[in-house]
């Protein structure tokens, strides 16, 4: 009888530890293993100037993405950034450094805030809400918000607050898929510029 006991709790052990877990773990772990496609509106503020809008897309599993806005594309494999710019036909490839991952790809700060931030969730039937605030206001971001849909985890909105800047991206078309992004960006007649 004991036993059987013993059975069914560690049977349950794992449904326990999942119900457990808060919605950005459970956005984090839906990111490593699948990929997230969307379209976006980005809105850049700051206390000089007026807001500005740009359309772009994104495809990203994990650490990995693919990022296409301002006219320009970067695509970043796990260990090698390619950045595309339209304007002047040059491919730079780089091996980037955290902080220009972070701004290449503002989703990115969900998983590197979480360990120096105080997260607050606050949900009801449709959306939930995750908000990162620093420890330390002195410097760096003040405020990262996460917007996601309840029943599916998908992203709606991402903002954040670092100094004067205000950063919001509004996403549409979201969708996670099984298939890898792809990762290479090659530009016929492009000037390669190799920092690596």
């Amino acid at each position: 009888m004991k036993s059987r006991i013993l059975s069914f709790i560690l049977a349950l052990l794992p449904m326990c530890i999942f119900a457990q877990q808060n919605t950005l773990d459970r956005f984090l772990q839906k990111m490593d293993t699948t990929t997230f496609r969307a379209q976006f509106t980005i809105t850049i503020a700051d206390n000089l100037s007026a807001p500005q809008s740009h359309a772009g897309r994104i495809a990203m599993r994990g650490k990995t993405f693919y990022v296409s806005v301002f006219n320009a594309e970067a695509a970043y494999d796990g260990k090698t950034l390619t950045v595309y710019s339209v304007e002047s036909n040059e491919l730079t490839i780089s091996s980037p450094t955290q902080d220009e991952l972070l701004d290449s790809n503002p989703i990115l700060y969900a998983r590197a805030l979480k360990k120096s931030c105080k997260v607050t969730e606050k949900t009801n039937a449709n959306q939930t809400v995750i908000t990162l605030t620093p420890h330390d206001q002195s410097k760096g971001i003040q405020r990262f918000i996460l917007t996601l849909q309840t029943s599916t985890l998908l992203p709606v909105s991402l903002e954040v607050k670092e100094g004067a800047q205000y950063t919001k991206l509004n996403f549409r078309n979201t969708r996670f898929s099984s298939d890898k992004p792809h990762l290479t960006m090659k530009r016929k007649g492009a000037t390669i510029i190799d920092l690596r």
